[in-house]
Protein backbone atom coordinates (compact mmCIF):
# COMPACT_ATOMS: atom_id res chain seq x y z
CA UNK A 1 0.00 0.00 0.00
CA UNK A 2 2.95 2.50 0.51
CA UNK A 3 4.13 1.41 -2.54
CA UNK A 4 1.23 2.65 -4.53
CA UNK A 5 0.90 5.83 -2.65
CA UNK A 6 4.33 6.82 -3.40
CA UNK A 7 3.99 6.06 -7.19
CA UNK A 8 0.84 7.68 -7.33
CA UNK A 9 2.12 10.81 -4.84
CA UNK A 10 5.10 10.97 -7.84
CA UNK A 11 2.56 10.78 -10.80
CA UNK A 12 0.25 13.97 -9.12
CA UNK A 13 4.38 15.65 -8.76
CA UNK A 14 5.90 14.54 -11.79
CA UNK A 15 3.34 14.70 -14.66
CA UNK A 16 0.12 17.69 -13.29
CA UNK A 17 2.24 19.56 -11.02
CA UNK A 18 2.53 23.03 -12.16
CA UNK A 19 -0.32 21.84 -15.01
CA UNK A 20 -3.40 21.41 -12.46
CA UNK A 21 -2.37 25.09 -11.29
CA UNK A 22 -2.45 26.52 -13.89
CA UNK A 23 -5.77 25.42 -14.49
CA UNK A 24 -7.08 25.87 -10.84
CA UNK A 25 -7.57 29.71 -12.07
CA UNK A 26 -9.99 28.67 -14.61
CA UNK A 27 -11.95 25.37 -13.65
CA UNK A 28 -15.71 25.88 -12.44
CA UNK A 29 -17.59 24.74 -9.54
CA UNK A 30 -20.47 22.11 -10.23
CA UNK A 31 -21.85 23.09 -7.00
CA UNK A 32 -21.76 26.76 -7.62
CA UNK A 33 -23.23 26.48 -10.51
CA UNK A 34 -26.12 24.61 -9.68
CA UNK A 35 -26.89 26.98 -6.76
CA UNK A 36 -27.15 30.09 -8.64
CA UNK A 37 -29.37 28.06 -10.97
CA UNK A 38 -31.72 27.19 -8.06
CA UNK A 39 -31.78 31.09 -6.86
CA UNK A 40 -32.60 31.85 -9.83
CA UNK A 41 -35.30 29.46 -9.95
CA UNK A 42 -36.71 30.24 -6.57
CA UNK A 43 -36.23 34.38 -7.67
CA UNK A 44 -37.85 34.34 -11.18
CA UNK A 45 -40.19 30.80 -11.27
CA UNK A 46 -40.02 27.79 -13.81
CA UNK A 47 -36.51 27.89 -15.70
CA UNK A 48 -35.09 25.45 -18.18
CA UNK A 49 -31.98 23.18 -17.00
CA UNK A 50 -29.33 24.03 -19.29
CA UNK A 51 -25.51 23.57 -18.61
CA UNK A 52 -24.24 24.62 -22.07
CA UNK A 53 -23.03 27.93 -20.78
CA UNK A 54 -21.69 26.28 -18.22
CA UNK A 55 -19.93 23.58 -20.38
CA UNK A 56 -18.51 26.21 -22.36
CA UNK A 57 -16.80 27.95 -19.83
CA UNK A 58 -15.43 25.02 -17.77
CA UNK A 59 -14.52 22.87 -21.54
CA UNK A 60 -14.92 25.35 -24.72
CA UNK A 61 -11.38 26.60 -24.63
CA UNK A 62 -8.23 24.38 -25.51
CA UNK A 63 -6.54 22.87 -22.71
CA UNK A 64 -2.76 23.39 -22.65
CA UNK A 65 -2.96 24.23 -26.69
CA UNK A 66 1.23 24.55 -27.01
CA UNK A 67 2.01 21.07 -25.97
CA UNK A 68 -0.73 19.78 -27.52
CA UNK A 69 0.49 21.27 -30.62
CA UNK A 70 3.83 20.07 -30.19
CA UNK A 71 2.89 16.16 -29.53
CA UNK A 72 0.51 16.73 -32.75
CA UNK A 73 3.27 18.27 -35.04
CA UNK A 74 6.06 15.76 -33.47
CA UNK A 75 3.92 12.93 -34.42
CA UNK A 76 3.62 14.18 -37.65
CA UNK A 77 7.40 14.71 -37.86
CA UNK A 78 7.78 10.77 -36.87
CA UNK A 79 5.02 9.81 -39.62
CA UNK A 80 7.18 10.84 -42.44
CA UNK A 81 10.51 9.28 -41.20
CA UNK A 82 11.87 12.73 -39.93
CA UNK A 83 13.45 11.38 -36.37
CA UNK A 84 15.60 13.54 -35.63
CA UNK A 85 13.21 16.48 -35.78
CA UNK A 86 10.32 14.41 -34.24
CA UNK A 87 12.56 13.59 -31.27
CA UNK A 88 13.56 17.67 -30.67
CA UNK A 89 9.56 18.35 -30.88
CA UNK A 90 8.92 16.08 -28.12
CA UNK A 91 12.20 17.41 -26.32
CA UNK A 92 10.10 20.98 -26.22
CA UNK A 93 6.99 19.21 -23.82
CA UNK A 94 8.11 19.84 -20.10
CA UNK A 95 8.33 17.21 -17.56
CA UNK A 96 5.78 18.39 -15.44
CA UNK A 97 3.13 17.94 -18.64
CA UNK A 98 0.72 15.65 -18.86
CA UNK A 99 1.80 15.04 -22.12
CA UNK A 100 4.83 13.95 -21.12
CA UNK A 101 4.30 10.48 -20.82
CA UNK A 102 3.60 10.03 -24.27
CA UNK A 103 6.20 12.31 -25.24
CA UNK A 104 8.83 9.57 -23.64
CA UNK A 105 7.45 7.02 -25.08
CA UNK A 106 6.78 7.90 -28.85
CA UNK A 107 10.00 9.62 -28.44
CA UNK A 108 11.44 6.20 -27.22
CA UNK A 109 10.24 4.61 -30.64
CA UNK A 110 11.67 7.46 -32.61
CA UNK A 111 15.14 6.08 -31.28
CA UNK A 112 13.73 2.46 -32.45
CA UNK A 113 13.59 3.20 -35.74
CA UNK A 114 16.78 5.12 -35.77
CA UNK A 115 18.38 1.67 -34.08
CA UNK A 116 19.56 3.21 -31.71
CA UNK A 117 18.70 0.99 -29.42
CA UNK A 118 20.59 2.51 -26.49
CA UNK A 119 18.67 5.26 -26.34
CA UNK A 120 15.26 3.57 -26.96
CA UNK A 121 16.21 1.65 -24.30
CA UNK A 122 17.08 4.92 -22.36
CA UNK A 123 13.35 5.85 -22.43
CA UNK A 124 11.54 2.86 -21.66
CA UNK A 125 13.56 2.93 -18.26
CA UNK A 126 11.84 6.22 -17.69
CA UNK A 127 8.37 5.05 -18.72
CA UNK A 128 8.89 1.65 -16.79
CA UNK A 129 10.63 3.11 -13.54
CA UNK A 130 8.26 2.20 -10.59
CA UNK A 131 6.03 5.77 -10.54
CA UNK A 132 4.88 5.15 -13.50
CA UNK A 133 4.83 1.21 -14.90
CA UNK A 134 1.29 0.72 -13.44
CA UNK A 135 -0.07 3.50 -15.28
CA UNK A 136 2.28 3.49 -18.53
CA UNK A 137 0.85 2.69 -21.87
CA UNK A 138 1.22 -1.25 -22.15
CA UNK A 139 3.18 -0.59 -25.55
CA UNK A 140 6.16 0.85 -23.94
CA UNK A 141 6.87 -2.82 -22.61
CA UNK A 142 6.61 -3.86 -25.94
CA UNK A 143 9.23 -0.90 -26.79
CA UNK A 144 11.11 -2.25 -24.38
CA UNK A 145 11.36 -5.75 -25.14
CA UNK A 146 11.19 -5.39 -28.92
CA UNK A 147 14.41 -3.07 -28.55
CA UNK A 148 16.08 -5.83 -25.77
CA UNK A 149 15.43 -8.40 -28.80
CA UNK A 150 17.20 -6.64 -31.03
CA UNK A 151 20.22 -6.21 -28.79
CA UNK A 152 19.90 -10.17 -28.04
CA UNK A 153 19.40 -9.26 -24.48
CA UNK A 154 16.71 -12.30 -23.77
CA UNK A 155 17.08 -12.60 -20.03
CA UNK A 156 15.82 -8.90 -20.55
CA UNK A 157 13.26 -9.81 -22.62
CA UNK A 158 11.90 -12.58 -20.93
CA UNK A 159 12.01 -9.84 -17.48
CA UNK A 160 9.96 -7.37 -19.19
CA UNK A 161 7.35 -9.52 -19.78
CA UNK A 162 6.95 -10.86 -16.26
CA UNK A 163 7.01 -7.29 -15.26
CA UNK A 164 4.16 -6.05 -17.38
CA UNK A 165 2.28 -9.10 -16.53
CA UNK A 166 2.91 -8.11 -12.47
CA UNK A 167 2.01 -4.35 -13.34
CA UNK A 168 -0.46 -4.05 -16.27
CA UNK A 169 -2.54 -7.73 -15.99
CA UNK A 170 -5.40 -6.38 -13.05
CA UNK A 171 -5.47 -3.28 -14.75
CA UNK A 172 -6.05 -4.42 -18.21
CA UNK A 173 -8.48 -6.46 -16.62
CA UNK A 174 -10.50 -4.00 -14.80
CA UNK A 175 -10.49 -1.76 -18.57
CA UNK A 176 -11.94 -5.10 -20.25
CA UNK A 177 -14.79 -5.36 -17.73
CA UNK A 178 -15.11 -1.17 -17.79
CA UNK A 179 -15.97 -2.05 -21.75
CA UNK A 180 -18.55 -4.01 -21.09
CA UNK A 181 -20.45 -2.70 -18.10
CA UNK A 182 -19.05 1.37 -18.16
CA UNK A 183 -18.78 1.14 -14.39
CA UNK A 184 -16.87 0.59 -11.43
CA UNK A 185 -16.01 1.39 -8.00
CA UNK A 186 -12.72 3.65 -9.26
CA UNK A 187 -15.50 5.60 -11.50
CA UNK A 188 -17.72 6.02 -9.13
CA UNK A 189 -15.04 7.11 -6.50
CA UNK A 190 -14.09 9.39 -9.24
CA UNK A 191 -18.01 10.76 -9.60
CA UNK A 192 -18.69 11.57 -5.83
CA UNK A 193 -15.24 13.70 -5.42
CA UNK A 194 -15.92 15.60 -9.00
CA UNK A 195 -16.99 19.39 -8.67
CA UNK A 196 -14.38 21.52 -10.66
CA UNK A 197 -14.41 21.01 -14.00
CA UNK A 198 -12.44 20.15 -16.20
CA UNK A 199 -11.49 17.01 -14.14
CA UNK A 200 -7.45 17.25 -13.55
CA UNK A 201 -5.08 13.89 -12.92
CA UNK A 202 -4.87 15.07 -9.41
CA UNK A 203 -8.82 14.75 -9.47
CA UNK A 204 -8.63 11.03 -10.62
CA UNK A 205 -6.60 9.93 -7.65
CA UNK A 206 -5.97 6.46 -7.29
CA UNK A 207 -8.61 5.58 -9.14
CA UNK A 208 -6.38 6.13 -12.78
CA UNK A 209 -4.75 2.67 -12.45
CA UNK A 210 -8.48 1.53 -13.18
CA UNK A 211 -9.92 3.73 -15.85
CA UNK A 212 -8.59 4.33 -19.23
CA UNK A 213 -5.53 5.72 -20.14
CA UNK A 214 -6.00 9.77 -19.91
CA UNK A 215 -9.89 9.30 -19.65
CA UNK A 216 -9.90 12.85 -17.99
CA UNK A 217 -8.45 14.28 -21.11
CA UNK A 218 -11.48 13.43 -22.87
CA UNK A 219 -14.13 16.15 -23.59
CA UNK A 220 -17.14 14.00 -24.37
CA UNK A 221 -16.02 12.27 -20.72
CA UNK A 222 -15.85 15.66 -18.72
CA UNK A 223 -19.17 17.07 -20.53
CA UNK A 224 -21.30 14.08 -19.42
CA UNK A 225 -19.51 14.07 -15.55
CA UNK A 226 -20.57 17.67 -15.55
CA UNK A 227 -23.74 17.31 -16.49
CA UNK A 228 -24.35 14.35 -14.43
CA UNK A 229 -22.60 16.82 -11.48
CA UNK A 230 -25.03 19.85 -11.86
CA UNK A 231 -28.25 18.39 -12.25
CA UNK A 232 -27.45 16.19 -9.49
CA UNK A 233 -26.16 18.67 -7.11
CA UNK A 234 -29.33 20.73 -8.15
CA UNK A 235 -31.68 18.07 -7.57
CA UNK A 236 -30.24 18.08 -3.82
CA UNK A 237 -31.25 21.68 -3.65
CA UNK A 238 -34.74 21.95 -5.08
CA UNK A 239 -37.12 22.00 -2.43
CA UNK A 240 -39.72 19.92 -2.32
CA UNK A 241 -42.23 22.95 -3.54
CA UNK A 242 -40.84 21.94 -7.41
CA UNK A 243 -41.89 18.45 -7.97
CA UNK A 244 -41.68 19.25 -11.79
CA UNK A 245 -38.55 20.17 -12.02
CA UNK A 246 -37.54 17.85 -10.09
CA UNK A 247 -38.57 14.69 -12.33
CA UNK A 248 -36.92 17.14 -15.49
CA UNK A 249 -33.44 17.23 -13.15
CA UNK A 250 -34.03 13.51 -12.65
CA UNK A 251 -34.46 13.09 -16.52
CA UNK A 252 -31.46 14.86 -17.40
CA UNK A 253 -29.51 13.32 -14.70
CA UNK A 254 -29.97 9.62 -16.08
CA UNK A 255 -29.37 11.06 -19.68
CA UNK A 256 -25.99 12.03 -18.02
CA UNK A 257 -25.07 9.16 -16.90
CA UNK A 258 -25.61 6.61 -19.21
CA UNK A 259 -24.47 8.88 -21.55
CA UNK A 260 -20.93 8.90 -19.28
CA UNK A 261 -21.05 4.90 -19.09
CA UNK A 262 -21.26 4.55 -23.18
CA UNK A 263 -18.51 6.60 -23.83
CA UNK A 264 -16.40 5.43 -21.09
CA UNK A 265 -17.61 1.92 -22.68
CA UNK A 266 -16.02 3.07 -26.25
CA UNK A 267 -12.76 4.32 -24.48
CA UNK A 268 -12.18 1.19 -22.70
CA UNK A 269 -13.21 -1.08 -25.85
CA UNK A 270 -10.58 1.19 -27.60
CA UNK A 271 -8.02 0.47 -25.13
CA UNK A 272 -8.98 -2.91 -24.88
CA UNK A 273 -8.30 -3.86 -28.64
CA UNK A 274 -4.84 -2.03 -28.14
CA UNK A 275 -4.05 -4.03 -25.67
CA UNK A 276 -4.85 -7.37 -27.56
CA UNK A 277 -2.40 -6.07 -30.02
CA UNK A 278 -0.03 -5.59 -27.74
CA UNK A 279 -0.19 -8.57 -26.18
CA UNK A 280 -0.32 -10.68 -29.14
CA UNK A 281 3.05 -8.74 -30.55
CA UNK A 282 4.42 -9.06 -26.77
CA UNK A 283 3.81 -13.11 -27.34
CA UNK A 284 5.54 -12.79 -31.09
CA UNK A 285 8.67 -11.55 -29.59
CA UNK A 286 8.39 -14.16 -26.39
CA UNK A 287 8.56 -17.16 -28.95
CA UNK A 288 11.28 -15.57 -31.13
CA UNK A 289 13.76 -15.06 -28.30
CA UNK A 290 13.05 -18.72 -26.84
CA UNK A 291 13.77 -19.92 -30.78
CA UNK A 292 17.19 -17.78 -30.54
CA UNK A 293 18.28 -19.01 -27.00
CA UNK A 294 17.56 -22.57 -28.10
CA UNK A 295 19.38 -22.31 -31.30
CA UNK A 296 22.80 -22.55 -31.72
CA UNK A 297 24.16 -19.12 -33.50
CA UNK A 298 27.74 -19.41 -32.99
CA UNK A 299 28.11 -15.47 -32.92
CA UNK A 300 32.01 -14.94 -32.21
CA UNK A 301 33.30 -12.25 -29.74
CA UNK A 302 33.93 -10.06 -32.25
CA UNK A 303 30.61 -9.55 -33.92
CA UNK A 304 29.55 -7.41 -30.67
CA UNK A 305 30.23 -4.39 -30.49
CA UNK A 306 31.14 -2.78 -27.13
CA UNK A 307 28.68 -0.15 -25.85
CA UNK A 308 30.13 3.07 -24.15
CA UNK A 309 28.39 5.78 -22.24
CA UNK A 310 28.57 9.10 -22.97
CA UNK A 311 31.16 10.94 -20.57
CA UNK A 312 30.61 13.23 -17.98
CA UNK A 313 32.00 16.44 -16.35
CA UNK A 314 33.25 16.67 -12.87
CA UNK A 315 30.11 18.68 -12.69
CA UNK A 316 27.55 15.60 -12.98
CA UNK A 317 27.13 12.49 -10.46
CA UNK A 318 26.72 9.38 -12.44
CA UNK A 319 24.65 6.56 -10.25
CA UNK A 320 24.73 2.66 -10.88
CA UNK A 321 21.39 1.91 -11.91
CA UNK A 322 19.27 -0.08 -8.72
CA UNK A 323 15.34 0.15 -10.00
CA UNK A 324 14.30 2.59 -7.75
CA UNK A 325 15.40 6.05 -9.38
CA UNK A 326 14.82 9.26 -7.69
CA UNK A 327 11.98 11.59 -8.80
CA UNK A 328 15.36 13.76 -9.90
CA UNK A 329 16.72 11.09 -12.10
CA UNK A 330 13.70 10.72 -14.26
CA UNK A 331 14.55 11.24 -17.47
CA UNK A 332 17.70 11.04 -17.58
CA UNK A 333 19.15 7.44 -18.21
CA UNK A 334 21.69 6.12 -20.05
CA UNK A 335 21.95 2.39 -21.27
CA UNK A 336 25.08 0.86 -22.82
CA UNK A 337 24.11 -2.32 -24.77
CA UNK A 338 25.08 -4.73 -27.45
CA UNK A 339 23.88 -5.25 -30.63
CA UNK A 340 23.14 -8.78 -31.95
CA UNK A 341 25.35 -10.39 -34.47
CA UNK A 342 24.55 -9.09 -38.08
CA UNK A 343 22.31 -11.50 -40.25
CA UNK A 344 19.98 -13.00 -37.47
CA UNK A 345 17.42 -10.47 -37.33
CA UNK A 346 13.83 -10.89 -38.12
CA UNK A 347 10.92 -8.75 -39.54
CA UNK A 348 8.32 -9.18 -37.47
Amino acid sequence: MMKLVFALSAIAIVVCGLHSQALAADRVSASDWAKSWVKSLESNGASSFNTSSLEKKALGSCSDCDNKASLKKARSQFAKGQFDEAISTYNEIPRGNTYWLSAVEEKGWAYFRQENYEKALAQTKTLLAPQFAEVSNSEAFLLQSLTQLKICDYKGVFETHQIFKEKQKNRIMEVQNLAKSGWNDSLAQVLRKADQFPLTLDDMGDSVQRLPLMIYKDVEFQKQALRFKASQRAMELVGSDYPRVKASLDKINQEAFRSLKDRVQELAQEETNENFKIIQKLNLVEVEAIQRVHTDMNMAEELYKKGKFQEVTDDKLVFMDDGRPWIDELDKFEVAAKTCAKGIRRKM
